[in-house]
């Protein structure tokens, strides 16, 4: 636990930071298109790391195999493209609160893949953590109201919104599984660049491209999201999901909204509720019984060293049985 409190701060602060990007996201609904909002952003982060990898490692840093290439291509359009275009679509047919409610189970989903692709197993404590944590979301998100969440209906835009939670979880769990192959920079740049590509294509193809207006404001609320939100919070978080792993990383995601409604009132002038304060602690208690709890990896395949060593062996008894 000690020795990766530093990798739990990384994702704390990843978290943080990503509370700001519904803080631009409002300021920049008036300056363009939700497209070009996100194509922009990762075409900005992709060049700012693409050039601190070669200022650090050279050509050999920007290398790829291909099996790498295409994982990074699908996390890209799934991670980036497909979970940003889709949830701005959902948000057209549901209000932010039905979205906010159901994107509470995003690290249960997290966790689930994290069992089915790569046998990483969460303790019952950790699940615990995790149902609590969920409780103290949704308790935000209602604002302590019963009747909000008993009326709850569900329609298109909620099952979208699930659609969304589980592409991020795979983009969550395949980042932890190609950390061995790829760095965190990388893995970064490689799927802001692939995802503004998906951006800039739909965006021709649906005619979704547009400037509404360009002033000052503007301009720093997208800076902050490129610069901070997009390069900062993400290779944080994807450093630090590989030491952690996917299941315990992905319960840190409830801190963000309790960051947003922070910077809410800090930034935008928001009330912050009684309400809101019990929820974020509830939020914090899960996530710590989450973290404290015990994580194991199961482990079905053999290096290539032990299958070498291993047909070896049995070449050997099979030429000492026909002796």
């Amino acid at each position: 636990m000690k020795g990766q409190l530093k990798f739990y701060l990384m994702l704390f602060l990843a978290c943080m930071i990503w509370g700001l990007t519904p803080i631009c996201g409002r300021v920049l609904k008036d300056c363009m298109s939700p497209m070009l909002i996100t194509g922009a952003r990762f075409y900005l982060v992709a060049l700012i790391l693409f050039t601190s990898i070669y200022l650090i490692e050279g050509k050999k840093g920007l290398y790829l195999s291909r099996h790498d290439f295409l994982v990074l291509l699908l996390m890209g359009f799934v991670g980036i493209f497909l979970h940003n275009s889709l949830l701005f679509e959902a948000l057209r047919m549901t209000p932010a609160s039905n979205a906010a409610l159901i994107e509470s189970i995003g690290p249960s989903i997290t966790s689930t893949l994290a069992f089915i692709i790569i046998g990483e197993r969460l303790s019952k404590f950790g699940w615990l953590g995790i149902f609590i944590s969920c409780f103290g979301a949704g308790y935000i998100v209602c604002k302590g109201s019963l009747d909000t969440l008993l009326h709850f209906q569900v329609n298109l835009g909620e099952i979208i919104v699930v659609v969304c939670e589980a592409m991020w979880s795979f983009y969550v769990v395949i980042s932890w599984k190609l950390s061995k192959n790829v760095n965190a920079l990388a893995v970064t740049a490689w799927t802001g660049l692939f995802g503004a590509i998906f951006c800039t294509l739909a965006g021709l193809i649906f005619n979704e491209l547009h400037v509404y207006a360009i002033t000052k404001t503007y301009i720093e609320a997208f800076l902050v999201l490129s610069l901070l939100t997009g390069v900062v919070a993400f290779v944080l978080w994807n450093f630090a999901i590989t030491k952690v792993g996917a299941s315990k990383g992905g319960t840190f995601v409830y801190l963000i909204p309790v960051f947003g409604a922070v910077f809410g009132v800090v930034l935008l002038g928001e009330e912050f509720t009684l309400q809101e304060f019990i929820g974020a602690l509830i939020v914090v208690i899960g996530m710590i019984i989450s973290v404290k709890a015990k994580l194991s990896v199961r482990s079905n395949t053999k290096s290539v060293s032990e299958i070498k060593k291993h047909l070896i062996e049995k070449q050997a008894l099979k030429l000492n049985s026909e002796k």
